[in-house]
Parts: C-alpha cells; structure tokens; sequence
C-alpha cells in the first residue's frame, strides 16, 4: 500500500479549498520541495528542487506551498496504519506512507485469483479513504519487488482515470507490464546500477530477471540478485515481524538562523538529547555512550567546521537529566567560537548521538556507589521521575515539562514563524496547523 502524494493529501484532508489546486510541501527550514500533487508534477516542477529557484513559477501558477508539518503527517501516517490492520494483522510499516501487507489468497485459477484480489484492493482504498481522507494505492503480488512494481502500474492507471489497484499474480499482461518496465524503475535499483543493467542489455524489469545468476553475482552482488529472484516470483524478502534491534539513534536538526553563541546551542542540544532520551525509555532501551556534534556545514559563507565530542556514561541510561548532563559537557569540548583570524564560526546544525544501546534491564551495574545517586533507591527514585515527566507530557502535551536547561516549554512549543520562538528552532514560515494533536490548532467548523 503506498499513499498518493502522502504530504499533500494530508495538508487537503483538513482543508477542501485544496481540492484541485496544485500543492507543494517543503523540506526542513523551506528549503526544497519534496512533495508534489500531480498538478505540479504537470508544471514539470523536479522532486527535491530548491524552493528559492522555483517561488515565482510556484506563485504564478497559483501553487499553494506549505512548509513541512511533520507531526501532523506522522499523525495521519499512524491512523492510516490502524485501518490497514484492520485488514491484517500482518503488516509491515515500510516508511511514513508506505505498508506491506500479507495476507491469505483465495483458491481458484490465476485469473480468478487476480480479479478477486483487485477487488479487495478496492476496498481498502475506499476504506482507507473513507476513514482518514488520505488516497492511497493498492498492489498485490507474490513478492514484494513485484507489490512495487504493481505500485508503479496503479500510478499508470491513477493518471488515466482508473482505480489504482492492480493483481499481478495471475494478471493476463504481467509480462507485457514488467517488459515495458524500465529496469531504473525497479524497486532498489538506482541510477548507477540501472546504467550498468542498460549497457549489458537489461534495460526492463523483465531483462533484469533474465541475466544469469552468475552475471548478477560477480558484476554486482546478492542485492541486486535477490531483486532479480523476487522479479521471479520468488520471494528472497519476507515480512518483518519484528522491528530490527537499534544499534544508534541520532536526533539533530537544522538551525532556522545560524548561530555562534554557545547558550542558544547548547539549548538545541539538550532538547535533542531529551528527546532521544525520551524515545530511548518508549523503546525500553538504554544508552553506554553519548555524542554531541556542530557544524556549519560546507557552504556559505566561512569559516567552517565541524566538532564532535563524546563520553562513555558511568552506567547506560535513558534518564534525560543525565543524557543532557552529559551532551552539553560534549558540547563543550566541540565546540569553538572563532577560528585563527577572530572569526565568529556561524554554526548551522546541531544534535547528539546515543550509542551503545542495549535493552533496559540488561545494563552493567557498577557494584559499589561511588558517586551520589548510584544507589538502588536513587534509580528507582529517577525511574518514577520519567515516569512521571513522560505522563505529564502526554496528558499536557509535547514539551510541557522539560529539562531547565532546554529552555522555556511556552517557547519551545512554538514553530519558527511565531514570535518568541528560539532562534534554532526550525524555519516553518508556511507550516499549516497540526490539526490532530494540539487542541489550539484544531479545524474550525462554521
């Protein structure tokens, strides 16, 4: 199941005067678009543009553009998922707007199979639609290279006015589809690789299942054989049924103005590291190990630089007043402030990395207290801590009880365009309300 421009559907579903009118969604701080309804994929607007070479042909052309509201899409994302398991228990969350689904096919020849299937992917997609408002795809196949590969021929029948569902197990024109399919539209196979597929006579998905497993093995690898097998109908990619073990998590984000003093990104570094923390104790996991990185990035103006310090925690944790702690004493030892000439360094982005991440439970105890709060008491003390900080936030809202050194939480709730928001905080000049998860944004009714 994929979700048809997931982004925009989203921005129309709280807004009918959308409906029909081209829309656009942007990356972080506005910088490229990396959403398209099909009206601006016709104005020949390229995925991943930068948003400042396209404003004025956007404006003409009477684009609606909006800056990207992660926690409304993540919220829809979630509501879309709980009807597909309504369908199956069986259901993989491949991305935000994207699922696979397994579940029993029906006895009967192949042609009775695939129109029986098609018909059940009807329903879905109306289901779906009638629930969330969110349009999406449905495609069916015995693998999951094949479900993409039937995902790309329901876009083809989407633009010609049809439903966009499609069986290819048993369909009559699967291998005039997948010999019609170029070979850079497989799922997993890149520009580089489908130039090297090209050159060796390979150009369509069905020319890929063709090539000899020796060719694929010694000119590429078992990737790329694995995705030749799956176009053959056998699948070499099962259905997750568990989520795969965490070795690092990473929480970092643009700055919407660039900064250089060291209290505004310490400030960002302490809410990256609280929100890791956060995610850390969600997932029932603790971390050994903490870094804290800036940069200035590359471009623009100099000078530029890049710092990143760590430290190895005395016991691994996912208590937020020790993982803040000790991210901003990286910070610290990462961070300068002028280079040789007296410079200011202009710093763009900061964040934390958690590393040595194990399950809670399994961590190293140390045997003897050696400094204030190593004692049983004092865990368990901090353990209700969290507990209590994260049902605050839940019943409250993000961010209504914080670490002091993050910041104000009356600040810290506000996107970049309102006033009093903190200069790191991400540009979102454009960003539409979050309908569904703050009860001062909700849609008005007259």
């Amino acid at each position: 199941m994929d979700c048809s421009a997931f982004y925009c559907s989203c921005e129309r579903v709280f807004d009918p005067s959308l409906d029909g009118v081209p829309v656009a969604v942007l990356s972080n701080n506005d910088g490229c678009i990396i959403a398209r309804s099909q009206e601006v994929k016709d104005l020949g607007i390229p995925m991943g543009a930068p948003f400042f070479k396209h404003k004025r042909e956007l404006a003409e052309q009477g684009v609606r553009v909006f800056s990207s509201n992660y926690t409304l899409y993540g919220d829809m994302s979630r509501r879309v998922m709980a009807v597909l398991e309504t369908v199956t228990p069986d259901v993989e969350v491949y991305s935000i707007d994207e699922a696979f689904l397994s579940v029993p096919t029906p006895e009967g020849s192949p042609q009775a199979v695939c129109a029986e299937m098609e018909r059940r992917a009807v329903e879905i997609r109306a289901k779906v639609l009638r629930w969330t408002g969110i349009p999406v795809r449905v495609s069916w196949a015995e693998t999951k290279t094949l479900a993409k590969a039937a995902s790309e021929w329901a876009k083809v029948k989407l633009k010609a006015g049809g439903e966009p569902c499609v069986c290819l197990w048993g369909h009559p024109e699967r291998e005039r589809w997948l010999a019609s399919m170029p070979v850079g539209d497989v799922w997993g196979v890149g520009r580089r690789w489908a130039a090297k597929l090209e050159a060796l006579g390979a150009a369509t998905a069905s020319g890929l299942a063709a090539l000899p497993d020796g060719v694929l093995r010694q000119r590429f690898n078992v990737v790329l054989l694995r995705t030749a097998m799956e176009l053959r109908g056998v699948s070499c990619l099962p259905l997750s049924d568990a989520p795969v073990a965490r070795q690092t998590l990473v929480k970092s984000r643009s700055f919407g103005e660039p900064a250089s003093d060291l209290s505004t990104i310490s400030q960002a570094v302490a809410t990256h590291a609280a929100r890791a923390a956060e995610k850390l104790r969600r997932e029932g996991l603790v971390a050994g190990r903490i870094e804290a990185f800036v940069t200035t990035k590359r471009f623009g103006a100099g000078p530029h630089r890049s710092g990143c310090r760590g430290e190895m925690l005395g016991e691994a944790t996912a208590d937020s007043g020790a993982l803040v702690a000790a991210a901003r004493r990286s910070l610290g030892r990462a961070y300068v402030e002028f280079d040789a000439r007296g410079t200011p360094y202009r710093y763009r982005k900061a964040g934390v990395t958690l590393l040595e991440i194990r399950p809670v439970g399994t961590e190293q105890r140390g045997l003897f207290a050696v400094t204030d709060g190593d004692t049983a008491s004092d865990r368990q003390r901090r353990a209700a801590l969290m507990e209590a900080l994260d049902a605050a936030n839940r019943k409250y809202g993000k961010r209504a009880v914080v670490v002091a050194s993050q910041g104000c939480p009356s600040t810290l709730s506000r996107t970049r365009a309102a006033s009093g928001a903190p200069a790191w905080e991400m540009r979102r000049e454009r960003m539409s309300p979050r309908y569904t998860t703050r009860w001062d944004e909700l849609a008005v009714v007259r």
